[in-house]
């Protein structure tokens, strides 16, 4: 008879212990690891002398979305999307967007709808002529994320006939308005009825709910895409996305993320000199423009937290300055006023979301009231 192995029963005391040794090395700051390359790169690259603010008529868009569950497969869902201008006057704006999606890729096609609402936002708060654009995140990695859709980078080749006929068939200029087109629950039916009848020819069958919410899903983030496109073909004024989080290495090539070095080894107010980059929209997407990205890191306040900084456009480091000096002028413990104001105008919390149940006449299901939760 084969011996029974024991299985260990740990209290999370000892799997702490055990780990605390593993995460004190990860973030030791060592004479060694002060050696690297990277370092001296941020010592010799960091730009602590700025100029006089230039710009003061500056413009911010956030957006914030929220879910609950309306049945066990159907999902009500809230996005909003706001705009705070401040020039010899205050501007606001908010637009919110209420809507039904089945409990399939749920979060990420949440997200694109709020995604879609703040790009829509952004591109009409162009028209006030603002000096400088703010935008919560990064232009390269809301781009990137095409890799997350269902399909990844693999995505069939009928979905370019299924995104033709949803452009002649909806009647609608997916960049327009301020809501996400096609997370309305009217368009969405009829898209889903598209999608279904084109499949049905191509797979020579009735094709799966899975492959039908694919595609759905996909053309959903389609729609953000364009719209940031419209976004950077209009936009004059100097547009910059403010990423408060990043895990991008590009800039120091390092294990460790950019933003990580700049935290640890500077304290000091300025920035990075700047680097160009290309954003290009996924093949898949069908978009074949391209346009200059200028990223940096900087603090905007004396041991405030790092930001990344993107900027559309190819922009030399007096530019950049510029900007940044503008930037640093109206922050707050190191964040852009606007955007501080911006974020607290469009957020969603559950005392929302309650609120919004109640006022519909909606009865919250968890799937956990069996178990007396």
């Amino acid at each position: 008879m084969r011996p029974i192995p024991e299985l260990p029963y740990e209290s999370i005391e000892e799997a702490i212990v055990r780990a605390r040794s593993y995460v004190a090395s990860f973030l030791s700051t060592d004479t060694n690891v002060k050696e690297r390359a990277s370092i001296s790169m941020l010592r010799s690259n960091w730009i602590s002398e700025l100029p006089e603010p230039e710009f003061s008529k500056i413009a911010a868009v956030d957006g914030s979305n929220n879910s609950d569950y309306l049945t066990l497969g159907q999902v009500l869902f809230i996005a909003s999307a706001s705009l705070f201008l401040k020039d010899e006057e205050a501007i606001r704006a908010r637009k919110y967007q209420i809507g039904i999606i089945e409990d399939y890729y749920l979060r990420e096609r949440v997200s694109f709808c709020r995604e879609t609402m703040e790009v829509k936002m952004g591109i009409r708060s162009l028209d006030f002529g603002p000096d400088i654009l703010l935008m919560d995140g990064s232009f390269i990695a809301s781009i990137d994320r095409g890799l997350s859709t269902p399909y990844g980078q693999r995505v069939p080749y009928h979905m370019r006939r299924i995104l033709e006929e949803i452009r002649d068939q909806l009647g609608y200029d997916l960049t327009s308005g301020l809501s996400s087109i096609t997370h309305r629950i009217e368009v969405s039916d009829l898209i889903e009825s598209i999608v279904r009848s084109i499949l049905e020819e191509e797979l020579g069958r009735n094709p799966k709910k899975d492959e039908i919410m694919r595609a759905k899903a996909f053309i959903e983030r389609y729609e953000k895409l364009l719209s940031m496109n419209k976004l950077f073909k209009e936009g004059k004024s100097s547009v910059i996305a403010i990423a408060k989080r990043s895990s991008s290495s590009s800039y120091f090539d390092d294990k460790i993320p950019d933003v990580e070095i700049v935290r640890r080894y500077s304290n000091q107010e300025g920035f990075l000199l700047p680097k160009v980059t290309m954003l290009t929209f996924p093949e898949f997407s069908g978009i074949e423009d391209s346009y200059p990205v200028t990223f940096t890191y900087a603090r905007l306040e004396r041991n405030a937290n790092p930001l990344r900084i993107e900027i559309l456009g190819s922009m030399d480091a007096v530019r950049v300055a510029k900007l940044i000096s503008s930037l640093a002028k109206y922050s707050v413990r190191g964040y852009p006023y606007h955007l501080r104001v911006v974020h607290e105008m469009t957020k969603i919390g559950r005392e929302m979301m309650d609120h919004l149940a109640r006022n519909l006449k909606v009865m919250e299901i968890s799937g956990r009231e069996i178990l007396g939760e």
